[in-house]
């Protein structure tokens, strides 16, 4: 016969699962608390930047934002340039 099986229900598997917490996977047996992803990645940035030892009112920067202008610039145009001949190298390998 062709039918519901009565141990494939959602609603006992959820109840099981929660009575039996070495159940389930692994993120199901992980205590945490309610949190909205903002909230994580905000606690998150203040437990990495708690443990670098830095304030919380600074920011950190990247190493191209504290450079000159010009050197960014430059690091652009390097950049730029390096692309346009690896896919010109590419074209060349296709066409011969």
């Amino acid at each position: 016969m062709t039918g519901r099986d009565a141990n494939n229900d959602p609603l006992k598997s959820h109840q099981i699962k929660n009575q039996n917490p070495d159940q389930g996977t692994v993120l199901d047996r992980i205590k945490m608390p309610p949190m909205s992803g903002e909230e994580a990645l905000r606690r998150f940035d203040e437990d990495r930047s708690a443990s670098d030892g830095s304030d919380h009112g600074t920011k950190q920067q990247s190493d191209l934002a504290e450079l000159h202008p010009i050197m960014k610039l430059v690091a652009l145009g390097g950049t730029l340039v390096m692309v346009v001949t690896g896919l010109l190298g590419v074209l060349y390998l296709f066409a011969v």
